[in-house]
C-alpha cells in the first residue's frame, strides 16, 4: 500500500469523525434542523472524492472535479447555515433582540454561494468568465430595466422589514388606506380595511408615503368629537356636562382623563372639542358614535341647545292654542304613568294631577346610567318606554344582576320618600323614556295633605315586602308585630325627610 493511499485513508477517517461530531452537535443544539441532511450529503461527496483519489483516479478527470465541486459547495452551504444559527438566530435575535427578515438572510446566502460557485467554475473547471461576465452585464441591464418596478418593490420590502415600522395585527394608515396589517411579503403590504376588504399596497409606495401606526408606542389613542352649542350657554356648564358624560362611558380610558376645550366661535354656534382616549382602535367608529349619541341625550335633558346650521330662515308661527294642546298631551301622559304606580294609589285624581305638574319626562340612551348605587337621591323613576337593567355591586366590584324592568315598572321609591341612597345601579338596555317624580313635588303635596303620609308608608312597606320576596302571614302574631314596627319606622322616616309632624 503506497503512502498516498494511507494519507487519503487517514483523510477519509478524519472526514467521517468530523461528520459524526457535527451531527452529534446538531442533534443536541439544533434538533429538527435540515442541517443534518446537508452534512450527510457533504460527507458522501467528500468520501467519494477521497475514494477516487485512493484508487488513483486523476484529479483532472470530470468525475473528480464534480466530486470536489460538490464537496466545496455543500461545505460552504453548511458553513453558511451554521453562521446563520450563530449570528442571526442566536446573537442578533436572542441576545440583541433584532429580528432580521428571512428574505434578507436568504438573499445574502444566495449571493455568497453564487460567489463560491463562480470561484469553483474558474478554479476547478478552468472556465474563463470574461465573456460570460460581459454578456451577463448586458443581460442584467436589460432585465433590470424590465423589472425595475418589481426590483423596487423588492428592495423597498427589504428596507421596511429591516426597519419594522409595523408588524402583523397592528392598525396603520398608508395614504388613503387604513386597516390592520394581515400580510407582509417581498412585493406588497396587505391590510384589511374597516369594510372587511383586503388592500394590497406595493412596498415602493409604502416606502415613499407617510405611515401612521396607531398601535405604537402603545395602543392608547386619542379621539376627538366636535360639539356645537348655542351662544346662550355658559362654557363652564357645557364643559362640565360633557366631561361628566365621558367619564362614565365604557370603553373610554380613565387615564389620561377626558377633556373638553372651547375650540372656536362659529357663525351660528360655539364649537367645543371633546377629547378622550381609547385602547381598542378597532372600536373607534363605534365609540365615537356612542359618545355623540350620549352627548345628545344628556344635553337634551339638561335643556342645552345644539343650534341648527341653517342659513335660509323660514318663519313658522305656532299658535298658543297648539302649544297648549302639546303641553296638555304631555301632562296627560304623565298623569297616566303616575296612576299606574301602585305606590300612588292612595292619592286622589286631583293629587295625582298636582304631582304630575311638578314631574318631568326624560329620555336616556342605551348604556346610560340612570342611577348609581350609593349615590344620594330624592326621586322616583317610572318607565314609560324602553328597558333597564338593575344590579348591585359588592365591595370587590363584582356585579350581581337583580332584574330587568320595562314599561310600567318603577324604581327609586325609597329615595323619593325617605332620601335613602340608591341601593342599586340602573342602566338603560335600550333607549328609555321615564317619568321623574322629585321630592319637591311630593313636598308640596304633603304640605297640603299631610294625611296621605300614613297610606303612603303602608304602600311603601308592602312594596318592600314584595321586593324582598317575603310573604305576610296574617295569622302570625309576631310577623304582624314586626310589620307594624316596620311600618311605624317608615312613617317616621318619611315625616323626618319632609319635615312634617
Amino acid at each position: 500500500m503506497s503512502g498516498e493511499m494511507i494519507v487519503h485513508g487517514i483523510q477519509a477517517v478524519v472526514l467521517g469523525l468530523s461528520v459524526g461530531l457535527i451531527l452529534l452537535v446538531i442533534r443536541k443544539h439544533a434538533p429538527g434542523s435540515r442541517l443534518r441532511m446537508w452534512v450527510l450529503f457533504a460527507g458522501i461527496a467528500g468520501a467519494t472524492y477521497l475514494v477516487m483519489k485512493m484508487f488513483g483516479v486523476p484529479g483532472e478527470s470530470t468525475f473528480s472535479k464534480i466530486a470536489l465541486a460538490a464537496t466545496i459547495m455543500l461545505s460552504s452551504n453548511i458553513l453558511l447555515r451554521i453562521l446563520n444559527l450563530l449570528f442571526w438566530d442566536y446573537l442578533l435575535k436572542k441576545q440583541v433582540d433584532v429580528h432580521m427578515p428571512r428574505l434578507v438572510i436568504d438573499i445574502i446566502n444566495f449571493i455568497l454561494l453564487a460567489i463560491v460557485a463562480v470561484a469553483i467554475l474558474n478554479g476547478v473547471f478552468g472556465v474563463r468568465l470574461t465573456g460570460f461576465l460581459v454578456t451577463s452585464t448586458v443581460l442584467s441591464a436589460v432585465i433590470g430595466l424590465s423589472l425595475q418596478d418589481i426590483l423596487g418593490n423588492l428592495f423597498a420590502g427589504l428596507a421596511l422589514q429591516m426597519e419594522r415600522p409595523y408588524k402583523l395585527g397592528e392598525w396603520i394608515n398608508v395614504g388613503e388606506e387604513e386597516g390592520v396589517v394581515v400580510q407582509m411579503n417581498w412585493r406588497t403590504l396587505t391590510v384589511r380595511t374597516r369594510n372587511g376588504d383586503h388592500v394590497s399596497i406595493p412596498n415602493a409606495m409604502v416606502s415613499k408615503d407617510i405611515v401612521t401606526n396607531y398601535s405604537r408606542p402603545n395602543r392608547n389613542h386619542m379621539c376627538r368629537v366636535k360639539v356645537g352649542m348655542a351662544y346662550d350657554h355658559q362654557p363652564g356648564i357645557v364643559k362640565r356636562v360633557i366631561t361628566s358624560t365621558l367619564e362614565r362611558m365604557d370603553g373610554i380610558l380613565e387615564t389620561p382623563p377626558p377633556a373638553v376645550f372651547l375650540d372656536e366661535f362659529d357663525e351660528y354656534s360655539v364649537n367645543y372639542d371633546a377629547r378622550f382616549w381609547i385602547s381598542e382602535y378597532h372600536r373607534k367608529p363605534e365609540l365615537e358614535n356612542a359618545v355623540r349619541t350620549r352627548i345628545w341625550y344628556i344635553l337634551r335633558r339638561r335643556g342645552l341647545t345644539i343650534p341648527f346650521p341653517i342659513r335660509d330662515v323660514t318663519v313658522k308661527e305656532v299658535s298658543s292654542e297648539h302649544e297648549g294642546i302639546i303641553r296638555d298631551n304631555i301632562k296627560q301622559e304623565v298623569i297616566g304613568g303616575l296612576r299606574n304606580v301602585e305606590l300612588f294609589r292612595p292619592l286622589s285624581f286631583d293629587q295625582i294631577e298636582e304631582l304630575a305638574s311638578s314631574s318631568s319626562k326624560l329620555l336616556f340612551s342605551k348604556g346610560e346610567i340612570l342611577v348609581q348605587q350609593g349615590d344620594s337621591g330624592d326621586s322616583l323613576f317610572i318607565i314609560t318606554n324602553g328597558k333597564v337593567d338593575v344590579s348591585v355591586s359588592n365591595g370587590a366590584g363584582r356585579k350581581t344582576h337583580l332584574a330587568d324592568l320595562q314599561a310600567g315598572d318603577y324604581f327609586g321609591e325609597m329615595s323619593l320618600l325617605t332620601g335613602e341612597p340608591r341601593s342599586a345601579s340602573v342602566v338603560a338596555l335600550a333607549e328609555t323614556e321615564v317619568i321623574v317624580v322629585e321630592k319637591r313635588g311630593m313636598a308640596g303635596l304633603l304640605e297640603q295633605e299631610s294625611s296621605i303620609i300614613e297610606p303612603l308608608s303602608t304602600m311603601l312597606n308592602k312594596r318592600l315586602e314584595d321586593l324582598s320576596g317575603r310573604i305576610t302571614d296574617q295569622t302570625a302574631k309576631e310577623d304582624k308585630s314586626d310589620q307594624i314596627e316596620r311600618k311605624d319606622h317608615l312613617l317616621g322616616r318619611i315625616r323626618d325627610f319632609f319635615g312634617i309632624r
